[in-house]
């Protein structure tokens, strides 16, 4: 009988700890202007992974990806459960540190450390982590890129992203079940694109 109660006993911590977990996919685009004044679409999208109460598990989530039409520049913004660094060890929330070789301060100094506050993401409830993140999100920029474009060989790279503003983007995002036919990103056109820029 203790056998038999041992057993249900490990089979019950298994089976908490291997977990049910739900996975989702989040998405939003929105149309704004880059910091040349160039109207683009962006889009963000993350991932997450959530439990149910009883599992032992926290809900999980990958950082944010915001991305730029005609840009490669792609912003990881994070907080301190999805990426251990110093950008979030130095500010709480769910945020993304300009490069001191790639970006400015908004009065168009020289960032001189890697943990000066570029991004900052939130939602109408003061989120702050990604896995509370509601379907509405919110993006602040505080930095400028220190150039829109970088040559690689012959050829010409966009680089620029969304226009620094006092008044944070509003950005509503769609949740769906990870790998069904709805888990497709926004589709974003490259033929407004200017290639020799």
């Amino acid at each position: 009988m203790i056998k038999i109660i041992k057993g249900l006993i490990l089979t019950t911590v298994i089976f908490n700890l291997v977990g049910c977990a739900s996975y989702y996919s989040h998405y939003g685009s929105f149309s704004a202007q880059n910091s040349k004044g160039e109207e683009r679409m962006f889009v963000v999208s993350w991932k997450t992974a959530e439990y149910p109460s009883w599992a032992i598990q926290d809900n999980k989530a990958t950082e944010i990806v915001l991305e730029t039409q005609c840009s490669q520049r792609k912003w990881k913004i994070a907080d301190r459960a999805t990426a251990e660094s110093s950008c979030t060890e130095s500010h709480q929330g769910i945020v993304a540190c300009g490069e001191s070789e790639a970006d400015l301060t908004l009065s168009g100094k020289a960032i001189t450390n890697n943990n000066h506050l570029c991004m900052a993401v939130t939602d109408n409830k003061d989120a702050q982590s990604i896995v509370e993140l509601g379907s509405q999100i919110s993006i602040s920029v505080n930095c400028l890129p220190s150039k829109v474009v970088r040559e690689e060989g012959d050829d010409k790279v966009n680089i620029d992203y969304l226009k620094a503003s006092v008044v944070p983007y509003s950005i509503a995002t769609r949740k769906v079940p990870r790998y069904s036919f709805a888990d497709k990103a926004p589709f974003v056109s490259d033929k407004i694109c200017d290639t020799g820029s």
